[in-house]
């Protein structure tokens, strides 16, 4: 038994421990001993006044959270109980040690000790919403980025998901932890995505996601191994690339797809080759490579425009894919240029041959049929190489080679044809490129040299009033080649640009030397221009400056131009022709009558003479429509206030007959032959 001398002699020691202590009657709840402490904190008057009055804010006895209030009923002399609360009249945390006892006189208390231990849980406290803040603001910091963020636990179970993956995948935040990481991938996406979660730290992959809906999307995903308040997790992030997909298709589609047919392009069309090639080495079986050229497809866009050129065309590949079989491609390389790679299925070249023909004329037949286009009603013819291939022999490049090469053969035929390529084509095209290597170097080197024909002048008597410049070539080993066979591959190689800078030059240095010779300081020369020439943006420009390097007097430089570099752009010809007469020079329609010979035109141009083509002179005296048309061009440059100069006179009958339809400028064999300068 507790004595009360016992606890009057341990008061001052209970007073110094800066606890809470006090004695309950078990069965009042009248408080029956307090410490200064207790006293200083609930009053000095609280002892024999009921614990639940003065110790709380509560007028109902007892506490519902107070130990002996939850053990009336059976508490025994020595139980012990331990419990927390936070104090409603002071607002303090205490932790309650409590031992029930016999007090004087046989009294069962409780004896109480109060602990104040508001500082530590006011820290404990202050870490849990540190805690929480931080959680909090991990969360959002999570919800403010713009991929989707897994954490996953060492069993790839989710522990956390922002908002960015609820969105994607359309579940709610509490369907989703929990499920296993596997659960959001697609099936045809499943084994690589394994593979990769075996890496420590993945670098960016992508996969097919699925939706809570089972919907799939693609996606860009990484992931890391770290570990996290102690616990290793995987961090795994997620992009929706649905749109990035959609680019890369359009993107694929540019690279790959003519913009204008929908057709494939050169690129795709070399692949599809690189197919057929392998397929014939392991078959023996043959494909057909068919390039297609339309027939005079240039004055379409000339004379209508290129807006309606462009709908011939589109109409041209819909004609070209319902020709074919579904296992066939045809492409669209450029301008009016297709191909088409035929799969035959047979190892018999006659049997390939034959069966190529029939699907080539019904190419040829279905692009002869009439196009309506807009008010325009067109009928367009096409030229057709086929080269034959069932091995890797040859490259990619060259079959497209050989069966351009036949195309070309088959233009020169006649056009609306086709021609199989052989090895009699092979062996021109090679010396076709050979001569055009000889070409290029002989441009470099400077190794061509201008010829001069004399032009006359006839009233009564001859007169030497100006020279034609013709470019002629003398090469070390195959000697003088005619320029009938050199100047189409420089056309058709891009070389005539280089070279006829160079014929300007040289025409014009000759011009200078001239101008100091008595006898020739009046001569006029004429400088063909080629259609690449003219059509060339700086060509005007080109033209100014040889006339500012070599200051010779401009009215002496005529430039002919053929009928077909004049009617090609009408408008943009004549604006180029007028600034060619602001910058001096003189102007020639070379080769006039031979076809697009057209008065209403013709009253347009800033001209200065007509040249009568040398066809109309060859049959002169023996044909009489070509002395009517001879005689009508005469009359029209008359008329035009033009002259007119007959080239090609190589017999005094021609001449007499010229002067007797009224022509007196005169160019040919009759005369003189093209000579080196000095020799004139």
């Amino acid at each position: 038994m507790i004595k009360n001398n016992l606890f009057r002699s341990m008061d001052m020691i209970i007073n110094d421990t800066g606890v809470l202590v006090y004695v309950i009657d078990v069965e009042s709840y009248e408080i029956v001993y307090a410490n200064d402490k207790c006293k200083k904190e609930f009053g000095a008057d609280i002892v024999g006044k009921s614990c639940y009055s003065v110790l709380q804010k509560n007028e109902n006895a007892p506490c519902l959270f107070c130990s002996l209030s939850q053990q009336e009923n059976d508490v025994k002399i020595g139980d012990a109980f331990e419990w927390e609360n936070i104090n409603s009249i002071n607002g303090r945390y205490y932790i309650f040690n409590d031992r029930i006892a016999l007090w004087e006189n046989d009294r069962k208390v409780k004896i109480q000790v109060g602990i104040d231990v508001t500082a530590h849980y006011n820290l404990q406290k202050e870490l849990l919403e540190e805690k929480n803040n931080a959680v909090a603001s991990f969360e959002a910091l999570l919800d403010a980025t713009i991929e989707g963020i897994f954490i996953f636990d060492k069993q790839k179970r989710c522990k956390l998901a922002n908002q960015v993956v609820l969105r994607l995948l359309g579940y709610s935040k509490d369907e989703i932890i929990g499920m296993n990481a596997l659960s959001f991938i697609a099936d045809d996406s499943l084994e690589n995505v394994k593979r990769y979660m075996q890496n420590s730290v993945q670098e960016p992959y992508e996969a097919n996601m699925k939706r809570k809906d089972g919907t799939t999307f693609p996606a860009l995903l990484r992931g890391h191994n770290v570990v996290l308040a102690g616990e290793p997790v995987r961090v795994s992030a997620i992009m929706d690339i649905t749109e990035r997909k959609k680019y890369e298709q359009e993107i694929l589609k540019l690279a790959h797809y003519d913009l204008l047919t929908g057709l494939p392009n050169r690129m795709l069309f070399k692949e599809y080759i690189f197919q057929a090639i392998n397929r014939s080495k392991r078959t023996n079986e043959y494909h057909a490579l068919l390039f297609i050229d339309l027939d005079n497809f240039k004055m379409v866009n000339d004379t209508v425009g290129h807006n309606i050129g462009d709908q011939v065309l589109i109409e041209t590949a819909k004609r070209l894919k319902k020709s074919i079989r579904k296992n066939d491609v045809v492409a669209r390389l450029g301008g009016d240029e297709f191909v088409i790679l035929l799969e035959t299925n047979e190892e018999e070249k006659e049997n390939v041959m034959q069966s190529v023909m029939t699907v080539t004329q019904k190419i040829l037949d279905r692009l002869q049929e009439p196009y309506y286009i807009e008010e325009n009603t067109f009928r367009i013819s096409a030229s057709i190489g086929i080269k034959l291939f069932n091995d890797d022999r040859l490259s990619m490049d060259e079959l497209m080679k050989y069966a351009d090469s036949a195309m070309y053969n088959a233009k020169f035929s006649g056009k609306n044809r086709c021609k199989f390529f052989n090895q009699e084509i092979q062996k021109l095209m090679e010396e076709k490129i050979s001569l055009t290597n000889k070409l290029r170097e002989a441009i470099e080197n400077h190794n061509m040299v201008l010829y001069y024909q004399p032009q006359i002048h006839y009233t009564d008597h001859k007169k030497v009033v100006g020279v034609e410049a013709l470019i002629r070539w003398n090469d070390p080993q195959k000697g003088m080649i005619s320029p009938a066979e050199f100047i189409p591959l420089a056309e058709e190689s891009g070389l005539i640009i280089e070279l006829g800078e160079w014929i300007l030059e040289e025409a014009l240095k000759q011009l200078d030397v001239w101008s100091r010779d008595a006898d020739k300081k009046e001569w006029r020369v004429s400088i063909n221009v080629s259609s690449k020439q003219f059509e060339e943006e700086n060509f005007i420009k080109t033209v100014q400056n040889a006339l500012l390097k070599y200051k010779v007097n401009t009215e002496l430089v005529m430039l002919e131009l053929t009928e077909g570099v004049i009617i090609g752009n009408i408008d943009e010809t004549i604006e180029k022709l007028h600034k060619l007469k602001e910058i001096g020079v003189s102007l020639s329609i070379d080769d006039f009558g031979t076809g697009y010979s057209s008065l209403s035109y013709l009253k347009k141009l800033p001209m200065d003479e007509l040249k009568i083509d040398r066809s109309f002179i060859d049959d002169l005296i023996t044909d009489e429509n070509d002395e009517i048309i001879t005689q009508t061009i005469i009359s029209i440059g008359q008329k035009f206030g033009l002259d007119v100069i007959a080239e090609g006179v190589e017999t005094q009958e021609q001449f007499e007959k010229l002067r007797s339809i009224g022509c007196n400028l005169f160019q040919g064999y009759l005369f003189a032959k093209p000579t080196k300068a000095e020799l004139l």
